[in-house]
């Protein structure tokens, strides 16, 4: 049987992904067939590869499956059926003749297709995400459904494809699954809890029979390597990636903006821990450990190309080098957003080196100051010096909370026009886009991030980069959403970041 699936798998090698019905399709299920079956409208074969679809869709129930059926028709006639088949008929074929040694092996076959799929790197069922043909409008209420019922079949489908890359240190003879202990930390997340606290409310709501703190922070202590650790969670973004790119949500032929920010994680212990950072004092405390992202700020596709954890030796321009080479190996980038805290010529350097545009609110430094005082806006001023390095120092008004209008500088390499009348409203509507990665760190620490005032590091930045993961699958998930439901994708999301946490915690990848 295994080596009929690897054969099967040789078929499709050259693609990335495959639909479950094309492979079935091609797949020899004629050894499986039991001396008292009857053929009565459907043949046994078509039957039995309906059994394995139903498992590896991850769809519950018989019901669900012929409504699946027949609104993808071409899927029936791969399977070997003319007509749908209702359920009393699945069901029968399943409850009365197939018996417990078929229904091991079809257990056994579905497992193997799985695991052998990871090992060709071919996706099952990526191209059901999105309906190649959106439908006519329906109404509100089977919009809601609809959508509840993608969002599941998009969890499952996420279950299965991700699970097996999360490394938590498991031994053969661990008593609890992977998923128990990846649900565990999805649910820590979603409530903001400590581990302590979030697994005994987690057995409460999903049974004993799961792991507790100890055993949980047990395999998060078992790390040795913070670079595996690291390479682990961003091989899990290049998935992610490379599952946009399959979809083609993103255009190789065009430019894409980006935002890159820290985010601090204040730390109450000892200054020479390993990874933590001076910082300003807040909150009681001058040190934390830091992590540096860089996000696509586009509408509806925000995605965090990368994490990284920055520590007392890394200096913000080799991060700041790190972050932009990286996103350039995978897309063309129009324009960098960020804070005044890279208005240096360090910075700015980088950029130019790189050969990118880049808009930031100007540091306050002296000459800036004294530009602020004596130049009126809007003004630009080109050329603008600062040690080394040269911008253009533009200057705009705005009016505050109290309807005063302030100043305001921005550093550039962009040409603006002075004469601009809308010139401040361009700049602002522009830098605005970096609110994209505040707003990605807000649903990160608030949607996904359990708490902790541990001082192992490895616990840290597990916690930091799996929150990473969960939110840019949020993402993509709320985009297949759009895509599968409406064929475009909007700015506000139909899926929220709690709900797609919830479901992706409660949902068996493989129906149950």
């Amino acid at each position: 049987m295994e080596q009929e699936i690897y054969k099967n798998f040789e078929k499709f090698k050259e693609q990335k992904n495959i639909k479950i019905a094309d492979f079935l399709k091609a797949f020899d299920v004629t050894l499986f067939q039991t001396s008292k079956y009857r053929k009565i409208k459907f043949p046994y074969e078509s039957l039995f590869k309906l059994v394995l679809f139903q498992k590896l869709k991850g769809i519950k129930f018989h019901t669900k499956l012929t409504k699946y059926l027949r609104r993808n028709p071409s899927e029936k006639f791969k399977l070997g059926f003319t007509e749908t088949p209702d359920r009393t008929q699945i069901g029968y074929f399943v409850n009365h003749i197939l018996d417990e040694q078929i229904n091991e092996i079809i257990d056994f076959i579905v497992n193997k297709i799985e695991e052998i799929s990871e090992k060709f790197g071919i996706l099952l069922d990526v191209k059901t995400l999105i309906s190649e043909k959106v439908e006519k409008e329906t109404k509100e209420r089977n919009q809601f459904y609809q959508k509840n019922d993608k969002t599941k079949e998009i969890c499952r489908l996420f279950k299965k494809r991700f699970a097996p890359f999360i490394n938590l240190n498991l031994k053969n003879n661990t008593l609890y699954k992977k998923t128990q202990f990846i649900n565990l930390l999805i649910h820590m997340g979603m409530t903001k809890d400590f581990a302590e606290n979030g697994s005994k409310t987690y057995k409460e709501l999903r049974g004993q029979d799961n792991p507790d703190a100890d055993t949980l922070l047990y395999h998060l202590k078992s790390y040795t390597d913070t670079k595996d650790l690291h390479r682990m969670f961003t091989t899990l973004f290049e998935i992610v990636w490379e599952t946009t790119r399959k979809i083609n949500l993103f255009d190789i032929r065009k430019h894409y903006d980006v935002a890159i920010d820290f985010t601090e994680w204040y730390f109450y212990g000892d200054r020479g821990a390993p990874m933590v950072v001076g910082k300003e004092p807040e909150r009681g405390t001058s040190k934390c450990y830091k992590f540096a992202t860089i996000n696509i700020v586009e509408s509806g596709k925000r995605f965090t190309l990368l994490a990284l954890p920055v520590g007392p030796f890394d200096t913000k321009e080799d991060v700041l080098r790190r972050l932009l080479s990286y996103a350039l190996e995978r897309l063309k980038i129009r324009r960098v957003y960020v804070d005044r805290g890279f208005c240096d010529s360090y910075s700015i350097k980088v950029f130019n080196s790189l050969h990118l545009k880049y808009l930031m609110p100007a540091t306050k430094i002296s000459t800036v100051k004294n530009m602020l005082e004596i130049t009126s806006a809007p003004s630009i001023i080109t050329d603008f010096e600062m040690k080394d390095v040269t911008f253009n120092l533009v200057i705009v008004e705005e009016e505050d909370n109290n309807g005063t209008m302030v100043k305001r500088a921005f550093a550039t390499n962009e040409k603006f026009e002075e004469n601009d009348v809308s010139l401040a409203e361009r700049l602002f509507l522009l830098y605005g886009k970096r609110w994209g990665i505040e707003t990605s760190y807000r649903v990160k620490k608030h949607s996904y991030l359990p708490k902790t005032t541990s001082k192992n590091y490895f616990i840290r930045l597990f916690y930091f980069m799996f929150s990473v993961l969960l939110y840019n699958l949020w993402i993509l998930a709320d985009i297949l959403v759009w895509l599968a439901l409406f064929g475009v994708v909007k700015e506000n999301h139909l899926v929220t970041s709690k709900y797609f946490g919830t479901v992706l915690y409660t949902i068996d990848p493989g129906g149950g």
